[in-house]
């Protein structure tokens, strides 16, 4: 039992669906295809979102319109006939229903959660029924299936958390007979259902997540993630030229690469299939016939894999001179953090215990004014003194076991000295699979190719052409994405 996803660059276009759709019909049966929206098509449908609730109709009706000609340029490439017809009727349906929502929005003059849920999934299930007669077409036998029916959520419109219990007997009710019948499930990814059976998003990540749901719902023997990179490389392409592909990761390498940034997978993708010990394999549309990158359980080995940058934050110090007021001081920055809807990258405590470090996230919080201020409110009932430091990068060398190795941290500052970069704060985890360090923004391209070149290296010189063209590729993806 084999579960893809298919991202939104690689069905961009009715080639690109063609291309995707060749890649799932060659994978063993039984097998289930999760389709993101076409790309773009998800940022116009909230574009049109935001022009009905501020009552611009002519906007929203230019913004659908172009939604509505990328669906029928997709369509006009289905060979005529019943099939194509009945995939035709079903999308205009679903066109329909989006500006129905549309005009409650208008009507509300607001664009909710709820309605934003129920209006962005029309991407997905449009992509879903062009997958799936595209499928046919070529002599498969699929069926579309809607992921609100599927993957169970709570009732959180926007980032919704998955039931893991109701999407196992939804799948089992509604995907497995699909699959028993011989044909592909092609599902909709980025969707759930609330309890209500009102349609929920993921969130960031989404699609990525519904197929290690559904993965782990039916449990499959493999989820494979096709995108637009060759798999997991040893750092950003575009920032380090050597960047070489990481054949193998550990599940704890790949959470802490994806944890600091890296744009492959998003830290919760793989967690439902780490409970079930599935391996999650990422693999390039652009390039099939590459082996990608395998997560599993276990690393491979104790080197350091990969190296990368996450930007954007800051950094918060919060000094407090009393022990006994630590904890409580602790729980007050935790709390309105957690209120503000702000990410925590990284919290480490001094060994004095009196002094408390965060990364969080910066590009949402208005800069080290509102967060003084937020953190002089809450923290009044104590004597404490707070730092904030903006435009800050977290700099992450990640491999299981390596942080460990003797004087690995501390190599690792000696380079950024070497380098001319400074360091605001490091931290070597207690997991250690990675090292971190926290330095200047304007910094942050300098000290990733440093420390790359110490850990990493250049790739192997025998591999000079498959650089070429991996830069290639790399090159395609970014024009395409």
């Amino acid at each position: 039992m084999i579960v893809l996803k298919i991202g939104g660059t690689s069905v961009g276009s009715l080639e690109r669906v063609r291309e995707a759709a060749a890649i799932a019909a060659a994978q063993p049966a039984p097998r289930a295809v999760v389709v993101s929206a076409a790309s773009g098509v998800t940022n116009l449908l909230l574009e049109a979102g935001r022009q009905a609730a501020s009552g611009d109709r002519g906007g929203m009706s230019a913004t659908v319109a172009t939604i509505v000609e990328k669906h029928e340029t997709m369509l006009d490439g289905l060979p005529n006939g019943p099939d194509r017809t009945d995939t035709a009727n079903r999308i205009e349906d679903l066109h329909t229903a989006l500006e129905l929502n549309l005009a409650d929005v208008a009507v509300a003059g607001d664009f909710s959660t709820r309605l934003s849920d129920r209006i962005v999934a029309t991407g997905e299930k449009v992509m879903s029924l062009l997958m799936a007669a595209t499928l046919r077409a070529a002599g498969h036998p699929a069926e579309a299936v809607f992921a609100d029916r599927v993957i169970g959520t709570d009732s959180r419109f926007g980032s919704a958390r998955p039931d893991r219990d109701r999407t196992r007997e939804q799948a089992d009710a509604i995907v497995r007979p699909i699959l028993d019948e011989g044909k592909t499930v092609v599902m909709t990814g980025f969707i759930g259902g609330a309890p209500d059976g009102s349609t929920t998003t993921l969130g960031r990540g989404g699609s990525d997540y519904s197929a290690t749901l559904l993965g782990a719902a039916l449990h499959a023997d493999e989820v494979q993630i096709w995108t637009d990179v060759p798999g997991v490389l040893s750092a950003d392409p575009r920032l380090v030229p050597d960047a070489r592909e990481v054949p193998q990761l550990g599940f704890e390498e790949a959470q802490e690469l994806a944890h600091f940034g890296a744009k492959v997978l998003h830290p919760r993708t793989i967690r439902p299939a780490v409970a079930l010990d599935i391996p999650v394999r990422i693999l390039s549309t652009f390039a099939p016939h590459e082996p990608g990158t395998r997560v599993t359980r276990e690393s491979s080995s104790d080197e350091l894999k990969a190296v990368t940058i996450m930007k954007d934050l800051i950094l918060l110090t919060v000094d407090v001179p009393e022990l006994e007021d630590l904890s409580g001081a602790a729980s007050a920055v935790f709390g309105a953090l957690y209120e503000d809807r702000t990410e925590v990258v990284l919290a480490a405590q001094a060994s004095s215990r009196r002094r408390m470090t965060y990364l969080i996230e910066g590009a949402n919080y208005g800069g080290c004014n509102r967060v003084s201020s937020r953190l002089e409110e809450v923290l009044c009932d104590y004597e404490v003194e707070i730092g904030c430091t903006e435009d800050v990068a977290v700099l992450a060398a990640v491999g299981q076991g390596a942080a460990d190795q003797t004087r690995a941290l501390s190599r690792m500052l000696g380079v950024l000295q070497r380098e001319g970069v400074p360091v605001l704060a490091s931290n070597q985890q207690v997991s250690n699979v990675a090292m971190v360090a926290a330095i200047p923004q304007r910094f942050a391209d300098r000290g990733l190719l440093a420390i790359h070149d110490e850990f990493i290296g250049s790739r192997p010189s025998g591999s000079k052409l498959r650089r070429q063209r991996r830069s290639r590729l790399m090159s395609e993806a970014v024009q395409v994405g």
